[in-house]
């Protein structure tokens, strides 16, 4: 059963779609549903003008995690094996979006914060990017840069998972990079543990791709959506 989002943003988000992955580690299969949210005012191209990505350029995801049997049944606590749940948790979910066509090229940072129920999460920021199609005179196809955020945290009987995606400048600057999580949400410096420091080939977009672009804000939204999430 898809998470509800929270009343401030059910408005101006619609649902786009769900996909479910099923895992199996040692005795357990997990099942996350992931379900991808986009705007509802229509500005700027959709995924279907852009590219060939079926993930919007802006975006919100809620995952549903269960666990068959359920983590507490067999006398394991969510917390107690959350460090290595929650890289497991982010490379399934990256394994998601790339299948919906998002290039995922690193994890920039891994900083911590604290959940909405009041747990210890770990909140990923991940450089990506949209593929945008080839033009009609044969042209290589190019990129708009973006990053996609992925928080995980451990409940009662399971794992909180939430986050979206920003489309970043297409000048490849790199002026958008300085930002992560929103300070009101996650803790650190946003240097720990980077796991490739190798520069990313950005190439910005031929043409023009008119929409609001405003990373700020789209980073405060997927707070927002994390703050007030009922996991």
């Amino acid at each position: 059963m898809a998470l509800d989002l929270p009343e401030s943003l059910s408005d101006a988000w619609q649902r786009v779609g769900t996909r479910t992955a099923e895992t199996t580690v040692m005795m357990a299969t997990i099942t996350a549903e992931t379900t991808l949210y986009e705007p509802t005012d229509g500005a700027g191209p959709t995924r279907i003008d852009a590219g060939p990505s079926d993930v919007p350029l802006r975006s919100l995801f809620t995952v549903e995690m269960t666990f068959s049997p359920p983590l507490p049944s067999v006398g394991v606590s969510p917390a107690s094996v959350f460090s290595m749940a929650a890289p497991t948790a982010k490379s399934q979910f990256v394994d998601t979006i790339e299948n919906e066509g998002l290039v995922v090229e690193r994890t920039r940072d891994t900083l911590e914060f604290e959940a909405p129920n009041g747990a210890a999460g770990k909140w990923y920021v991940l450089d990506a990017s949209y593929p945008l199609e080839s033009g009609d005179d044969g042209e290589a196809a190019t990129a708009l840069p973006a990053e996609a955020h992925v928080a995980v945290w451990p409940t009662e009987r399971s794992y909180g998972m939430a986050g979206g995606t920003v489309p970043l400048s297409p000048d490849g600057d790199g002026s958008d990079l300085e930002s992560g999580p929103p300070e009101s949400l996650a803790d650190g410096d946003g240097s720990e543990n980077p796991e490739d420091e190798s520069s990313s080939d950005r190439r910005g977009p031929d043409r023009d791709l008119e929409f609001d672009l405003d990373p700020d804000r789209d980073r405060e939204t997927v707070a927002a959506l994390i703050r007030n999430l009922e996991a």
